[in-house]
């Protein structure tokens, strides 16, 4: 399976001067270029991402909520947006940041420049951001779609909290494991060696196995600690650079039960992206084709421009989600039902929320499992290490009796 790469993309939409950069995952430069051009755009540049560029980007969901939060209350307190753009702006100057967000859309809106555009000027500004402040002007409350783009912006750290929270408990089993199964190699092994140097030619099997390895430890000792220390500072290399999750998520996306699990996180977002750009008034196919940019991976962003494609042409909305794979038969229905009834909002919602719910289930239960078969692997790995250790304990009494 193709693993999605991060490209930064600067485009700009016809009839808009503004040019918009943005982060997003492909398979190739050449796939996201013909989707950018399906959806309007003309793309300036393509830049492929180095992996830090995944660190900043969950930097800057925070730092865009933590903004939204404060002028959302600033506007509902009766100020106007450039002034509670202003006031954030003025207390980041006297905290010594002179160059922070607020200061830099004050800039811009100062030009005349709206909102929506300012924000989609800004590097790593979420999509969907952009475009629920971009609904907030067209119906002359952006207090409200500012609240809006919270709600969105909490599910998705709800749900990584969760992963999150689940992961700390084993992280912390291993690592201790490790670091006592290490001291017992590099500290305690040693000295047992001395003690065993008599017994290597006559005791056999695990003993002379452990007396053998004692030795070498003892003997190459600065060797060993080099080794492993330089084995920690890889694996650390590794977790920095974000590899680590790349590889992690592309073994997943091979079991197909984990698969499963991880389309119903990225369907959670999406569907609630959908949802938020619905109510904000966007036509359907403009609110699919934003909520393709939220959190998909490279599959089923394909999936839902070929859902998106086939809706264009004038089919039905549930069966072209539901034939790409976007949907089971719960939200099928409930698709069908909303093209009944035009809340498709609603409807979207209440997808977003079964789906977030899977994979909260998800989490707890996979939690559940892992924890005590890690507890049960790092017991047997110190015990092996321990009870090999005194075997020969045992034989040399044995040779004494």
């Amino acid at each position: 399976m193709t693993t999605a790469a991060t490209f930064h993309v600067r485009s700009v939409r016809l009839g808009d001067a503004t040019v918009s950069e943005q982060t997003l995952q492909a398979t190739s430069e050449t796939a996201l270029r013909q989707t950018l051009a399906g959806q309007g755009l003309t793309v300036l540049s393509v830049k492929a991402a180095k992996a830090r560029a995944s660190h900043a980007a969950a930097g800057g969901r925070g730092r865009y909520a933590l903004f939204c939060r404060e002028v959302g209350t600033l506007i509902q307190a009766g100020m106007t947006l450039v002034e509670a753009v202003d006031t954030l702006s003025a207390r980041e100057r006297l905290a010594g940041r002179h160059d922070s967000l607020a200061a830099q859309l004050l800039q811009r809106l100062q030009q005349g420049t709206a909102l929506s555009q300012a924000l989609a000027s800004m590097p790593g500004a979420p999509a969907v951001l952009v475009a629920a402040v971009r609904a907030g002007e067209r119906t002359s409350d952006l207090a409200q779609a500012l609240n809006d783009y919270l709600k969105f912006d909490t599910l998705v750290e709800q749900l990584r909290r969760k992963v999150v929270s689940a992961s700390i408990y084993p992280a912390l089993v291993t690592t201790l494991g490790v670091g006592i199964s290490l001291f017992l190699l590099l500290v305690v092994m040693p000295n047992f060696a001395r003690m065993y140097t008599n017994l290597r030619g006559a005791a056999g099997g695990a003993t002379s196995w452990m007396i053998g390895l004692s030795q070498w430890v003892s003997e190459h000792q600065a060797a060993t600690l080099a080794a492993v220390g330089l084995t920690l500072l890889a694996l650390a290399w590794w977790v920095w650079r974000g590899t680590a999750r790349r590889q992690v998520m592309a073994l997943a996306q091979r079991l197909p039960w984990m698969r499963r699990r991880i389309d119903d996180f990225q369907l959670a977002m999406m569907y609630q992206a959908l949802a938020l750009m619905l109510k904000g008034g966007y036509p359907l196919t403009e609110a699919l084709a934003v909520a393709s940019r939220s959190a998909l991976d490279a599959r089923l962003s394909q999936a839902l421009q070929q859902a998106l494609g086939r809706i264009a042409q004038g089919s039905a909305v549930a069966p072209a989600l539901a034939d790409a794979g976007l949907c089971d038969e719960v939200g099928r229905r409930l698709m069908a039902a909303a093209e009944r009834n035009g809340q498709f909002h609603l409807a979207a919602d209440v997808v977003s929320r079964l789906h977030g719910e899977r994979f909260e289930l998800f989490v707890e239960r996979l939690t559940r499992i892992v924890e005590p078969v890690l507890l049960m692997a790092v017991a047997l790995m110190v015990g092996t290490i321990v009870v090999m250790m005194y075997l020969p304990v045992f034989d040399m009494a044995t040779r004494l009796k």
